[in-house]
């Protein structure tokens, strides 16, 4: 009775194998992959072992002379030399499937997936699998045109108008009394909040287009500093604010990209002083060794907690929730993503007793 039970639960396994692969071999039927063909705006290309095509679609290799008999002499006729080599060396692998970008002569963007195909665990050839995301790189560099042509059209009238703020604050166009005055540097201070903003969101948008280009050279890190401290002054002065700063370093010049790393010392002494009570000091220290730079920058505010501290860098996080404020969390990721693209980092100390500490690093 026990062979019986045995033989039969063998005998349903096999039938079960036998119609896995009979599913299998219907997949590579005439009709299926007809259907398959015609259904699918991907061009689909079947091969043996040595890439000679046995079916395909044409739906991205369209054109007269791309209608060859070999995946790799396909490759060689479109120029696409370092691909077929990428190809070649992955077939000579042990690797089950890769993927790759093709840009085509006629302005095509190609992404290609490579995968072998298998009968009985034997290497039978290959599928690929190529998707033309040209119309995603083309809308990504509207995208892009479109940012860059804002981000010009907003910042011109803003420094204009900020300009035109500080020669009236410093009583250059005529003489101010002391409630005008006051009057002029909050405007002032309410502008260049925005343009911070404005560099702020645009520099997200970019992030999300095209990443972060940087344009690294030699900078002066004083030099930067004093620059960010010079247009966020009157906003330490509106809030009777000290700025000390520590310059603990031997060299003066570093290669960084100075426009993104002074949004990032903005976006930090922003909050200090946000956050910061009035009459209270900020503390700024430069420090350098062999391997690196670190800026930090300390305030007497509320603090933040440690576990809101794990999520400060992320969009939304904690910070700007607990105080109602926008630009706290946007800056702050905004930050990270730009020491992230210097190969450096940020981070926080705090407590609702001392206030917070940022320590940013730049590799030396």
């Amino acid at each position: 009775m026990e062979k019986t039970k045995t033989s039969l639960s063998t005998a349903k396994l096999q039938e079960s194998v036998k119609l896995k692969q009979q599913s299998v071999k219907a997949m590579f039927d005439a009709d299926f992959i007809t259907d398959l063909f015609d259904f699918s705006s991907d061009e689909i290309i079947i091969t043996d072992n040595a890439f000679n095509i046995l079916a395909r679609n044409f739906k991205v290799f369209a054109q007269k002379s791309d209608n060859v008999k070999n995946f790799m002499t396909l490759l060689d006729k479109r120029g696409l030399y370092e691909e077929k080599i990428f190809i070649e060396k992955y077939s000579k692998s042990k690797t089950r499937k890769t993927a790759l970008r093709l840009v085509l002569p006629e302005g095509k963007y190609i992404k290609a997936k490579v995968a072998r195909r298998y009968e009985n665990n034997n290497v039978i050839g290959y599928l690929i699998v190529l998707n033309d995301y040209t119309e995603e790189i083309v809308r990504v560099r509207e995208k892009e045109y479109f940012i860059d042509t804002l981000m010009h059209d907003l910042k011109t009238p803003a420094r204009a108008e900020e300009n035109a703020l500080e020669l009236l604050c410093t009583g250059a166009l005529g003489g101010l009394n002391t409630e005008q005055r006051q009057m002029l540097k909050e405007i002032l201070n309410s502008s260049r909040y925005m343009v911070r903003m404005t560099d702020n969101v645009l520099t997200k948008l970019k992030l999300e287009t095209s990443g972060l280009v940087l344009k690294k050279q030699p900078n002066s890190l004083k030099r930067t500093i004093e620059s960010c401290i010079d247009d966020m002054k009157y906003m330490f002065e509106t809030a009777n604010q000290t700025i000390k700063i520590e310059l603990l370093t031997t060299d003066e010049i570093f290669v960084y990209d100075e426009e993104t790393i002074k949004l990032v010392i903005k976006n930090l002494l922003t909050n200090a002083s946000e956050y910061s009570p009035p009459y209270s000091i900020i503390y700024m220290t430069i420090q350098q060794n062999t391997e690196k730079i670190t800026i930090t920058v300390k305030d007497k505010g509320k603090g933040i907690s440690r576990e809101k501290a794990e999520t400060l860098f992320n969009i939304p996080n904690a910070y700007n929730k607990r105080f109602k404020k926008v630009s706290s969390g946007l800056g702050l990721f905004i930050s990270r993503k730009i020491l992230e693209a210097h190969n450096g980092t940020i981070n926080v100390q705090s407590s609702d007793i001392t206030g917070s500490q940022f320590v940013v690093t730049l590799p030396f």
